[in-house]
């Protein structure tokens, strides 16, 4: 496949920011990154790559850039960097789902994560389920939280434990009677539990990890 030299640092870029922060970047990230004079710019050059197959844009999702071409050879330079000595073990704690609660399964491994993704509290979730679509959480990634000693923020992911049985991870909306966790896809229904004692929340998401097979 043939990229212009311009095409191919775009799509060097948004390879590299996925591998790097488990998220794809935003059109002012990529433009600001650029120095691209407007959005229409990178609208521009995200509607070529699109056209080679390389990527595929969800219309009306934030970060909704997908990398599709699994075989590019920029992906396989950030998998290589990737698997390098720039990682650092945090504990891998087992499934969490994303859709009905289920059943906190505590099956210690490791993970490897970017050194720049690391922290000593910090542990990882393999998700499975689609609620979380929209926030670009897929069945099969996995998820790095952080245990906070603060409440978190209204609208921030977390993995939350009902009733100290049941693990979830969802948006977390405190409304005072009860706790909203919300899904990020309308296929989907929001859990609400009263009283609000009922849902302790084990960590916030800070970052997402996609394996390429």
């Amino acid at each position: 496949m043939l990229l212009t030299p311009r095409q191919k640092e775009v799509f060097d870029f948004l390879v590299s920011f996925l591998a790097r922060q488990g998220y794809a970047p935003t059109i002012s990230e990529i433009q600001d990154h650029f120095r691209l004079n407007s959005p229409a710019s990178v609208h521009e050059k995200l509607k070529e790559l699109e056209g080679h197959g390389l990527i595929r844009r969800h219309k009306n999702i934030h970060r909704g850039i997908e990398i599709t071409q699994r075989d590019s050879d920029s992906l396989s330079f950030v998998l290589a960097n990737f698997d390098t000595n720039q990682k650092l073990e945090i504990p891998l704690l087992g499934v969490i789902q994303a859709g009905s609660p289920i059943e906190a399964v505590l099956q210690p491994e490791k993970l490897l994560v970017p050194a720049d993704m690391y922290s000593p509290k910090r542990f990882a979730l393999k998700v499975r389920g689609e609620s979380m679509r929209d926030e670009q959480i897929s069945d099969g990634d996995f998820i790095v939280a952080e245990p906070s000693a603060n409440k978190p923020i209204n609208g921030e992911t977390v993995v939350a434990l009902i009733d100290q049985s049941e693990a979830t991870v969802k948006k977390f909306y405190d409304e005072r009677t009860q706790i909203r966790l919300q899904p990020a896809n309308d296929e989907f229904q929001p859990i609400l539990i009263s009283p609000p004692t009922r849902v302790t929340i084990q960590g916030v998401v800070r970052g997402l990890i996609r394996k390429f097979s």
